[in-house]
C-alpha cells in the first residue's frame, strides 16, 4: 500500500510537471503541440524514473535493465498518449464537439484540453506497466 500512494503521489507531480511544461511551450510559446507534448513527458519520465527508482521502490535492481525497461513502457505509453491526443484534437474540431470546444475556448486552447485527456490514458498506461513489470 505505501508504495502505491507513493506511485501515485509521484504520479501526481510528474503530471504536473508535464502539462506545466505543455502550457509554457504550447499556450504561452505558441510551439508546435506535438513537439510540446512530447518534450513535457520527457521532463515527466526523467522525474518519474528517479523518483520511484531512489524514493518509492528503492530499488536495488540493475539500473542498465531498469532504464530499458522504463524506456520501453514510456515510448509505449507514450504512444497510446500521442493516439488519444490526436483522437481528441479530431474530435473538438468535428460539428458534434463544436458545442464543447467553444466553451473549452474560454479557458484554454482545446488542443491544450486534448493533451490534458491524453495526459490521463498516458498515466493509467504507465502505471500498470511500471508497476507489474519495471520496477516488480
Amino acid at each position: 500500500m505505501k508504495h502505491f500512494i507513493k506511485y501515485n503521489l509521484i504520479g501526481v507531480i510528474n503530471t504536473l510537471i508535464t502539462l506545466a511544461s505543455v502550457w509554457v511551450m504550447h499556450q504561452l510559446l505558441d510551439w508546435n503541440l506535438e513537439l510540446s507534448n512530447f518534450l513535457g513527458f520527457i521532463f515527466g519520465a526523467i522525474n518519474s524514473y528517479l523518483m520511484n527508482r531512489i524514493w518509492n521502490f528503492k530499488s536495488r535492481g540493475r539500473k542498465r535493465t531498469e532504464v530499458i525497461r522504463f524506456i520501453v513502457v514510456f515510448a509505449a505509453a507514450y504512444a497510446l498518449n500521442l493516439v488519444a491526443l490526436e483522437a481528441t484534437v479530431y474530435l473538438l474540431g468535428t460539428a458534434w464537439c463544436k458545442p464543447f470546444a467553444e466553451f473549452i475556448s474560454q479557458y484554454m486552447k482545446p488542443s491544450f484540453f486534448a493533451n490534458i485527456v491524453a495526459n490521463i490514458i498516458y498515466v493509467i498506461a504507465s502505471f500498470t506497466l511500471y508497476k507489474n513489470w519495471v520496477f516488480k
